[in-house]
């Protein structure tokens, strides 16, 4: 029994660690990107060990043996139908090839294993060491983002302007997300005087970044977000429990909101500068054929002309694409959309595309998401894991995170005068991780990004079936 329990505790540790690791995981692969120009560094060959690790224990461990080997061969089954149909549909035009596209089934595919491991693992467990190990994790997070700003090393948020600040990670939206969903759980994290100073100085730091440094909008508007609805969520939570509201948690809040605004009228945000640059190059390119400015960019223009002169390269585009690239620029014409609101073009391209293929197994399967024209590429994951993944990639990828959310809801609801303010928080933080995987992108392709939505996962879990166990007592 003391063995069994040993192993079980080893297990959790190495849990544990992975989550205080991934911010050194991140710094790892952009190190080995940037310095040695490989893909291949310590952080991929570390990530699906300890998901593997973890799923063997439990296959051999536990009876559902059967249940696990079908669901991973539905899973299996579904990448190599994806993979046949992603090279009958490639041409001149996709963005990359199967090596790429498998790179993301992959991702994604391990996403869902950490999802069930860290779930099964931790839903009849205590969560204080999960919260501990993500406030450890975003310390080492923006400490080592400080630390390459002071030293000099920090990479710029977008290379070609050399504008904002980003440290040694790799993607600014993906580091403005991090620290936006980290807030979920550290705001909470304030009121336990074990915690609260080390809190606010963190939550602090990660302010200054996300609304002055970084240059994202994820960043600015996030930090933003996020501490009202901490405010607005105190706030519910006293009026429904009838006790007093914590005014210093209210006034520190505001405060927090005072301070940005101040800070970014007296210091300026890099974020409000990128999008004036934006701004500047919305006028620079020119529809030909109207004489105003273009709604599509110069690269679709192009491609657009050869089509309606006959004179596009044979096999860079099949019948649907340019039939989609025509739809995409009449429909932008007709709704005066700007060339630099690419998420909406993707979107539209993409959805016309889907509609013009008009095939049902593409329609189960997916198109490929490597397969679109590099520009109309989804950015946004909740309609690339329907248009390009297809409904089943749909289903296996993203219905386990909507399932838990709306099960939590009904809980929510069901228990509305038990919640705290952890709970509430929790919730909204996965629902921000479905905004930001629209409004952003590439959340759930980013293994750290994607950890912390586990981790909420997890924590909620462990509170609703804390919920039910107290039910059933009570029954």
């Amino acid at each position: 029994m003391k063995i069994k329990r040993l192993k079980m505790l080893r297990l959790e540790n190495l849990l544990y660690l992975y989550i205080i690791a991934c911010p050194i995981l991140d710094i790892l692969s952009f190190v080995f990107r940037n310095a040695f120009e490989t893909t291949i560094s310590p952080s991929t060959i570390i990530r699906p060990i300890v998901a593997i690790i973890a799923a063997i224990y439990i296959f051999f461990k536990y009876k559902f043996k059967i249940k696990l080997v079908l669901v991973g061969m539905i899973y299996g089954i579904y990448a190599i139908l994806h993979i046949l149909v992603f090279k009958t549909l490639q041409s001149g035009s996709s963005y990359d090839g199967v090596i790429h596209e498998l790179q993301y089934l992959v991702n994604y595919t391990f996403m869902i294993l950490n999802l069930f491991v860290y779930i099964f693992i931790f839903k009849d467990k205590e969560d204080n060491r999960l919260k501990q190990c993500i406030l450890i994790s975003s310390i080492i997070y923006i400490l080592s983002i400080y630390l390459a700003i002071l030293t000099g090393t920090s990479s710029p948020t977008y290379q070609v302007t050399g504008l904002g600040l980003k440290g040694w990670f790799e993607s600014g939206n993906s580091i403005s997300a991090i620290f936006t969903l980290l807030l979920f759980i550290l705001l909470p994290l304030i009121k336990d005087k074990k915690y609260r100073w080390i809190v606010l100085a963190t939550v602090l730091g990660i302010g200054i970044f996300l609304t002055t440094l970084i240059g994202t909008r994820v960043g600015l508007f996030g930090f933003i977000i996020v501490i009202v609805v901490y405010i607005v969520t105190e706030i519910i939570v006293s009026l429904l429990n009838r006790i007093e509201i914590d005014k210093k948690i209210i006034a520190g809040g505001l405060i927090s909101i005072l301070a940005v605004a101040l800070v970014i009228a007296l210091a300026g945000s890099n974020t409000l500068e990128r999008r004036k640059q934006l701004d500047e190059e919305g006028i620079k390119i020119i529809d030909r054929q109207t004489n105003e400015g273009a709604h599509i960019t110069g690269d679709l223009m192009e491609i657009k002309s050869k089509i309606e002169n006959g004179t596009l390269e044979e096999g860079f585009m099949n019948e649907p694409e340019k039939k989609s690239v025509i739809d995409l620029y009449n429909i932008a014409r007709e709704n005066d959309l700007s060339h630099t609101q690419m998420r909406t073009l993707q979107l539209i391209y993409n959805f016309r595309l889907v509609r013009n293929q008009s095939n049902i197994i593409y329609i189960l399967l997916g198109n490929g998401y490597m397969n679109q024209f590099r520009e109309m590429v989804l950015e946004m994951e909740i309609p690339a894991f329907l248009f390009n993944f297809g409904v089943i990639g749909f289903i296996l990828y993203f219905v386990p995170f909507l399932g838990i959310f709306a099960y939590s809801c009904y809980i929510g609801i069901k228990n509305i005068k038990k919640l705290d303010v952890e709970y509430i928080m929790l919730l909204l933080g996965i629902g921000f991780t479905f905004a930001l995987s629209m409004f952003s992108g590439y959340i759930f392709f980013n293994a750290s990004t994607m950890m912390i939505t586990i981790v909420m996962c997890s924590m909620i879990i462990i509170k609703i079936r804390k919920f039910n166990k107290a039910q059933d007592v009570i029954s």
